[in-house]
């Protein structure tokens, strides 16, 4: 994979609700998508106050050089001690099918299986984006014939559920 400078993963705070609610209104097309008919002008106020008062409950920016171009959203020792829920990751339409996601998601995993009891993580991927479920599929996660709804807007899409286990390096491949 190709060196990205300055790409990092940051907590937000309430202090970023500018910042992460313009994310959130340029990415509207993921949200549209999902069934939603609005992006609400107080997501990014909403998302940060959850997740400031769910227990494991986390909002990390990426940034590349200062700009915040995409999130993570994620619950730590959710449902299990040992597993990390992804519950979304989000990139600005300028940064999408570059690699960022990616490697954002291996900061990700590298610092959950170096720093944190976590061994696996699951991602809650709707069923309907195909791209969605084969980006994580190249990265090595499965699909786990579990799924369910949830609400968006007044839309309620599946999503499907697909696992990784960390700490396993991928087989070696033939050259």
């Amino acid at each position: 994979m190709a060196e990205y400078p300055n790409l990092t993963l940051v907590p937000l705070t309430t202090d970023d609700i500018p910042r992460l609610q313009a994310l959130y209104e340029a990415a509207a097309d993921y949200f549209f998508a999902l069934g939603a008919s609005t992006v609400p002008d107080t997501m990014a106020e909403r998302a940060l106050l959850e997740a400031s008062t769910l227990p494991g409950r986390h909002i990390m920016g990426i940034t590349l050089e200062d700009r915040l171009i995409g999130l993570l959203d994620f619950r730590l020792r959710y449902p299990a001690n040992d597993v990390a829920q992804l519950g979304l990751i989000l990139l600005h339409p300028d940064y999408r099918g570059q690699g960022y996601g990616s490697l954002a998601l291996d900061i990700w995993e590298t610092w959950l299986d170096l720093q944190t009891p976590i061994e696996r993580v699951r991602a809650a991927v709707p069923a309907h984006m195909r791209d969605a479920q084969r980006f994580f599929l190249r990265r090595e996660y499965h699909l786990t014939g579990e799924s369910y709804r949830t609400a968006i807007g007044d839309a309620h899409p599946r999503l499907l559920i697909m696992v990784k286990l960390l700490g396993i390096e991928p087989p070696a491949t033939e050259p």
